[in-house]
């Protein structure tokens, strides 16, 4: 509802430093600051992320003032609201203004609308430019989007090696058993012996479950002992004794 005995308001939103959605936090406040006969965006609109204002902002009975950049470093849209609110002040159309910005180049111009016996206010993200605020009568802070929260990604835990089979490591012990007998010493080596089983299965390991032979023979020690040849490297294995 109309405050006709309200200050009589101008709104202009710089549409490219704030996002559409926060108009109707912005319109909600100005109401209780007085009557916003003016309202205006300023921007690019062909622009990613600007182009929802001339939607949003008609939605607020307000004008989408389109201004795009005509040349590097230059921001056409932040001019343009700056000559319309120095055309507002010179034909004392508003009792006051509120410029809907967190950029402190707007400074300049809150402190000549102060100046003029008019009032100012300003919006926007964070604490704002220091500079804007104390040129203002106010600045109302406009609240962060919230953060999305992460996915959790739930680590899937490993299969389990399944332990070898019983069966598999009973053919091994055999094997190994009857590779030990047929050797014509008591020791024999971890290399040949290792040579022997594989002419006998190619992937006796590998049926196992084990990563080598010597786990294998840990695995295996109650009927197997492991040791080292006189040259102090050489692995060597031999049935256990009794």
């Amino acid at each position: 509802m109309t405050n006709y005995g309200a200050l009589r308001l101008a709104v202009l939103i710089d549409g490219e430093n704030v996002p559409a959605r926060d108009a109707a936090a912005v319109f909600a406040k100005v109401a209780s600051l007085g009557n916003p006969i003016i309202r205006r965006v300023y921007g690019d609109f062909t622009k990613g992320g600007v182009n929802a204002w001339p939607r949003i902002i008609s939605q607020h009975g307000g004008s989408a003032e389109q201004a795009g950049h005509t040349s590097a470093g230059k921001n056409a849209s932040d001019i343009a609201l700056v000559v319309d609110a120095m055309d507002m002040l010179h034909k004392r159309a508003v009792d006051g203004f509120c410029i809907v910005s967190s950029d402190g180049d707007f400074s300049s111009l809150a402190k000549r609308i102060r100046e003029d016996g008019l009032k100012i206010y300003a919006f926007g993200h964070g604490a704002g430019s220091a500079a804007l605020k104390a040129a203002c009568d106010g600045f109302f802070p406009l609240a962060e989007p919230a953060s999305q929260p992460k996915p959790v990604t739930k680590a899937v835990p490993k299969p389990a090696t399944p332990p070898p089979a019983n069966r598999q490591l009973q053919l091994a012990r055999e094997a190994i058993a009857s590779v030990l007998a047929a050797n014509a010493s008591d020791w024999m080596t971890l290399n040949a012996l290792g040579i022997a089983l594989r002419a006998r299965d190619a992937d006796y390991l590998k049926k196992t479950g084990f990563g080598s032979l010597k786990k294998l023979l840990t695995a295996l020690n109650d009927r197997f002992e492991t040791g080292t040849a006189a040259d102090g490297k050489t692995a060597q294995v031999r049935r256990r004794k009794a």
